[in-house]
């Protein structure tokens, strides 16, 4: 329960702030209502994960362990991975001409690079609490994953957002 687990719950964090701020830009920047509620809903949770991961840094790093957290219940699948039909190549960083779409693709790789850490974080835990606490990240991820995938399918047929 060492500095290794700080390491990771540090990395975590910066995932979050950084999902934040993307988020935050993203609603800015995106002229359809619905878009710029979906980003700054996901800003949000992003926030919120921020704050449990912290509370999880300064448990562990005042030693007392990992603590539970409420949020998380229910068991997550750890095998079945993000991208079902295997890993789409994400190489477009959003820049001031950035269409929706590379917009969304963008948030994408955000919530997979953050996915694939918790699930790594997951399977090496050896608490239980720490496994609960990844296992909840996980979940929402892949829930905002599915968001923002159900929205880039819709606005690449049509034009909008869900």
């Amino acid at each position: 329960m060492g500095s290794d687990a700080v390491l990771a719950l540090k990395k975590a964090l910066k995932l979050e702030q950084e999902g934040e701020a993307f988020y935050r830009e993203a609603a800015e920047r995106t002229v359809d209502a619905k878009g710029k509620a979906m980003y700054a809903s996901l800003a949000e949770d992003e926030v919120l994960h921020a704050r449990v991961i912290q509370r999880e840094i300064d448990a562990l790093a005042e030693g007392k362990g990992w603590q539970a957290t409420e949020a998380a219940e229910g068991k997550v699948d750890l095998d079945s991975p993000l991208f079902p039909k295997g890993k789409v190549a994400f190489d477009k960083a959003v820049r001031s001409d950035a269409s929706d779409l590379d917009a969304l693709l963008f948030a994408l790789k955000i919530e997979n690079d953050s996915f694939n850490l918790y699930v790594e974080q997951a399977k090496a835990a050896t608490e239980d609490k720490a496994k609960q606490f990844y296992e909840f990240l996980v979940g929402a991820e892949r829930g905002h994953f599915n968001l923002l995938m159900a929205n880039y399918e819709s606005l690449s047929q049509a034009s909008g957002f869900i």
